[in-house]
């Protein structure tokens, strides 16, 4: 039966909402830079149809066209669209048999992210599935949310809407059951989530260095065995009273970069500056041995330069053997630096893990 006047009015109301609070979300300037994003697509299993309601201006180029079967979308969109990595997940949550699935517990949405082939670039998106079932040819339906609903998104875009011919025929399955549908909404994320990666780099990482921070630092309760290093700069202080704080910070990042060429990152060593100039290293899967030739390393004087000026130091190191208690190494590598630094700052020094 076709939807009343009121109850358009009131599903209208619920998708601009929506559509706005996407909007906010996901980075977009309102509904209306969202909609040129976006794709709503509206499939019955049953039936293998699959109507693509809109599709923003963004996806133009789009595969889809009101003459394909889902089946055949399916295989378009992952061997056409969709990056391989991403193709047999995406697939799945495309099909029939997972939308049953999903049907039978109950879990009418569900989403996935994958990264497209999108005209002239790669780009992340998000495609969102909300399931129903119907007894309404998916025609009607489309019709109905064409001319009224989908206004929400914007009604001066226009551009890649399929109007179906009205329909008043029930699209009954053979056990005289509703129909299986679900709507697929597609939408661009790439530009948040570049976003989101950024501050999740932040979050992480040292803004100076670049270097793992205090954070990743104190989330290391792992205590598998692994070496614990720990150092700070000499006299670090002089940089900064004598050639400024800039030069400091110059200093500091020679130091990240002499134990980025020292330390592998590649293969589970982990470098970290926790703040100031003092620098933490996590080296695993190694022999002590080797642990110290690399110390030896470390503990040649640095040159950099800065405005002209040309600057020397080095640092004290001491070490502790992981073999229980990670922040009890942490503990018997900071003592060994003190004494080094009390004893002439010259070197590195192993401390002793205190067993319980």
């Amino acid at each position: 039966m076709k939807p009343d006047n009121h109850r358009r009015k009131h599903m209208n109301e619920i998708i601009r909402l929506l559509l706005w609070q996407m909007a906010q979300i996901l980075g977009y300037e309102g509904q209306n830079d969202l909609a040129e994003h976006s794709i709503l697509i509206l499939v019955d299993f049953d039936t293998d149809e699959c109507h693509p309601v809109y599709i923003g201006k963004n996806f133009l180029h789009s595969v889809l066209t009101p003459s394909l079967s889902w089946s055949e979308a399916v295989r378009i969109i992952v061997d056409d669209v969709v990056e391989e990595e991403y193709r047999k997940e995406t697939e799945l949550f495309l099909s029939e048999q997972s939308a049953r699935r999903k049907y039978e517990k109950r879990r009418l949405f569900d989403s996935v992210s994958y990264v497209s082939k999108l005209g002239d670039g790669k780009r992340w998106t998000h495609c969102i599935q909300s399931l129903f079932t119907s007894q309404e040819s998916v025609s009607t339906i489309v019709n109905y949310v064409t001319n009224d609903s989908l206004n929400a998104f914007d009604p001066y875009i226009q551009p890649g809407i399929f109007i179906p011919e009205p329909s008043d025929n029930k699209a009954e399955s053979p056990s005289g059951e509703p129909h299986l549908l679900s709507y697929f909404m597609v939408i661009e994320i790439d530009a948040i989530r570049k976003s989101m990666e950024s501050l999740r780099y932040l979050a992480r990482h040292d803004q100076l260095t670049g270097l793992l921070n205090r954070h990743m630092l104190e989330e290391m309760t792992n205590d598998e065995p692994c070496y614990v290093i720990m150092m700070d700069i000499n006299r670090f202080k002089n940089i900064n009273d004598s050639m400024g704080y800039a030069a400091g910070d110059e200093a500091l990042c020679r130091l990240a970069l002499r134990l980025e060429e020292i330390f592998d990152r590649k293969n589970d060593d982990l470098i970290f500056r926790p703040g100031g100039d003092e620098f933490v290293v996590v080296m695993k899967n190694i022999s002590e041995e080797e642990v110290c030739r690399r110390l030896v390393q470390l503990c040649e004087p640095i040159a950099f330069a800065w405005n002209g000026e040309t600057g020397r130091f080095s640092v004290s190191v001491g070490y502790a053997h992981c073999d229980g208690s990670f922040r009890d190494a942490m503990h018997a590598a900071d003592e060994a630096l003190y004494v080094v630094k009390k004893n002439g700052r010259h070197g590195y020094r192993k401390g002793t893990v205190q067993k319980p």
